[in-house]
């Protein structure tokens, strides 16, 4: 999930040369890229954290980490129309297996997404079972449009087996058609088994699924968010699916009660997205790669470098509020050779992306990061922010090496390198004074629900393999993707949830109780 990009002097087998075009050439809509100096409200804005503001020249050390933060403005909670309007097609599985409450509850739980959407955004849904079948072509969200989509949704019923690559296609083929399309267009695919008609190979629906999501020439992508109804399920399969294109996510639904609060979270995100299509370009400034500076790793699963040596990182999109780190590794500037350096920067980012809010592209002015390197062996306090990121990283690592092991039947030694490493994340917390810090709660407490359901293999493969695939996804994303279940209700119940995905969630959870 975290692939680092290490830089290394003696082989190429690591270096990804970027050859794409760039972001102002894909999105033939916009013509316009502005640069943004500070005075008006930005969409994102960008800071770089050094690990240790201070190193001295005489310190053992050669290489430091930074983290680099791109964080999502706000939006009013009680204006609808400053958010981006949005088009979304469900894809709802209708098989036999349905049947039942399982359909009830979904039905119930579109209504409740039908009221949430304003007369601005458009709806269309389709069902697969034997074969997949528009029930409602994508349509905006006046109140008769709305009431002849409940007449709809009121209808369904069951019937055979699950062809989900149909649903998946007609749904895109339904989004494609719109004449107008708005910036922000998703699908809501939700099924309860495997695909056992049309294309079932991962590997074909997959590549069905970036076909006909990926956009084509001047088009934008279609994000696919993948709920997972109970315990019989692919679970790779649906998140290899939301991961063809940017911007989706996996929904492991446990129970019957989360179904409609998972709804609720991802409609709570892509109702506040506030940019897409959002490029990190890391370098190195030229006065600290006269110094010696270079980057040594990104740690972040999209970094390619590019010709000119610096790193450009895609980060899909934002919803309002919420913020992305990638930690970035580079050695140490040397003494300069007039002595006189002792601020030197060593590294530089700009991102750039398209405000969805303002329908611009936007290009940022760089900010850069210097280092205090005086004589001496003098280091500065470690800071937290930086050192949490690192840890975030490490923990979702863990992760995806625990449930190669539990793949491969090493359920023992599954359990034992996440128990080895929870001790050294509660060492490391405590050293930076951090113990109770709500990312560190959060981490130890999933880490312990993924280590109790590795006590046998049946329990594995019914809720194991599901839980450590959405927590590494939330980790490496730092997006939410799970139901409501709140300890308190004034407290968000996971630290990556934004305000409108938490009051989403929330609504949803209780409609109908």
């Amino acid at each position: 999930m975290f692939r680092s990009f290490r830089q290394n002097s003696t082989s190429s087998s690591n270096t990804n040369t970027n050859t794409s075009t760039s972001m102002d050439d894909t999105i033939a809509d916009f013509v316009q890229v502005m640069e943004i100096d500070g005075v008006e409200e930005k969409a994102l804005t960008a800071k770089i954290t050094a690990k240790n503001d201070q190193i001295g020249l005489g310190n053992f050390q050669n290489s430091t980490e930074f983290c680099v933060t791109t964080e999502a403005r706000t939006l009013p909670e009680d204006d609808e129309s400053v958010r981006a309007p949005v088009d979304i097609v469900v894809a709802l599985d209708v098989s036999g297996s349905m049947f039942g409450k399982k359909l009830e509850l979904c039905k119930e739980t579109l209504s409740f997404l039908l009221r949430e959407l304003s007369s601005r955004d458009r709806f269309g849904l389709v069902t697969f079972g034997n074969e997949a079948k528009l029930e409602l072509p994508t349509l905006e969200m006046t109140k008769k449009n709305k009431e002849k989509a409940l007449s709809r949704i009121k209808g369904l019923c069951t019937n055979g087996c699950t062809n989900m690559s149909g649903g998946i296609e007609m749904a895109a083929n339904e989004l494609q058609s719109v004449a107008s399309p708005h910036d922000v267009r998703s699908i809501f695919l939700l099924t309860d088994g495997h695909a056992n008609r049309g294309i079932s190979d991962k590997n074909g629906i997959v590549e069905l699924t970036k076909g006909c999501l990926g956009g084509g020439e001047g088009q934008k992508q279609i994000a696919i968010h993948c709920f997972g109804y109970g315990s019989d399920h692919n679970q790779e399969m649906l998140n290899d699916i939301s991961q063809a294109t940017e911007g989706g996510t996996y929904y492991f639904v446990e129970q019957d009660c989360d179904v409609a609060s998972a709804f609720g979270d991802a409609l709570g995100g892509i109702l506040s997205v506030v940019a897409q299509n959002v490029s990190v370009n890391i370098k190195v400034p030229d006065v600290g790669g006269a110094l010696g500076v270079s980057i040594l790793n990104v740690k972040h699963d999209k970094a390619v470098k590019q010709e000119d040596g610096s790193f450009r990182v895609d980060i899909g999109d934002f919803y309002a509020e919420e913020s992305r780190d990638i930690i970035v590794e580079t050695s140490l500037s040397r003494k300069a050779d007039d002595g006189n350096e002792v601020e030197v920067p060593h590294l530089e980012v700009c991102i750039s992306y398209l405000d969805t809010i303002k329908k611009k592209l936007i290009k940022d002015k760089p900010v850069t990061k210097s280092i205090t390197r005086s004589d001496g062996d003098e280091i500065s306090a470690s800071n937290a922010h930086v050192a949490l990121q690192i840890l975030r990283v490490q923990t979702t690592l863990v992760i995806s090496e625990a449930e190669k092991l539990a793949e491969a039947n090493q359920l023992e030694m599954a359990r034992k390198r996440i128990s080895e490493f929870t001790k050294n994340l509660e060492h490391e917390a405590n050293l930076l004074g951090e113990s109770n810090h709500r990312l560190v709660v959060q981490f130890k407490t999933e880490l312990n629900a993924i280590m109790a359901s590795l006590t046998s293999r049946n329990e594995y493969r019914m809720v194991g393999a599901k839980l450590m695939m959405t927590t590494k996804s939330a980790y490496a994303k730092q997006r939410c993707s799970k139901a409501w279940r709140p300890t308190e209700e004034s407290v968000s119940d996971d630290y990556y949830r934004s305000k409108k995905k938490q009051a989403l969630a929330m609504k949803f959870s209780k409609m109908g109780n």
